[in-house]
């Protein structure tokens, strides 16, 4: 891998120099050296850089053709990632099993105390309404607010 490989790795990952540093303990000036081809780098090195990205140390920068520039990038992944990965998927299609186990669960007397709360706590946001249109029609005896008192008690009263 040499410096331009790895500067092309770096960003296609969307890292900083400083934040390639802090995930693998390779100073950010030694990167920035290597990717300007002022050094070359150990072997060592290279393999910590490599297996980060998940790609060979070894490998060799080829010539992208016409055909390379018109595909998507390939995204590399380590087998570290892939195993998290793999593991976090198994643990969403659990947990969405047991969503699924405990929503069947849910019976119909529950759904009618859940409506029945929900119709309560609608008719007490609409008496809180009416209460609030009084007190306004109490402070600024206007036709609209008569209006919009009348209009809180047929909603109140229509629920009732």
């Amino acid at each position: 891998m040499d410096g331009k490989e790895l500067k092309g790795l770096r960003e296609h990952a969307g890292l900083t120099q400083q934040q390639l540093s802090q995930k693998t303990g390779v100073s950010r000036s030694l990167i920035s050296q290597w990717e300007n081809g002022v050094i070359s780098v150990s072997a060592a090195t290279k393999k910590r850089i490599a297996d980060f990205f998940g790609v060979d140390a070894m490998s060799t920068p080829k010539e992208n053709t016409a055909e390379d520039m018109q595909r998507p990038p390939r995204i590399v992944t380590s087998e570290a990632a892939r195993q998290e990965l793999d593991a976090l998927t198994r643990q969403y299609m659990e947990l969405n099993r047991n969503l699924e186990q405990v929503l069947g669960r849910l019976a119909e007397a529950d759904l009618s105390a859940l409506r029945e709360s929900a119709s309560a706590l609608m008719q007490a946001v609409d008496t809180e309404t009416v209460f609030r249109q009084v007190k306004s029609f109490q402070q600024h005896k206007t036709a609209s607010s008569r209006e919009e008192l009348a209009s809180a008690l047929t909603r109140l009263l229509g629920e009732a």
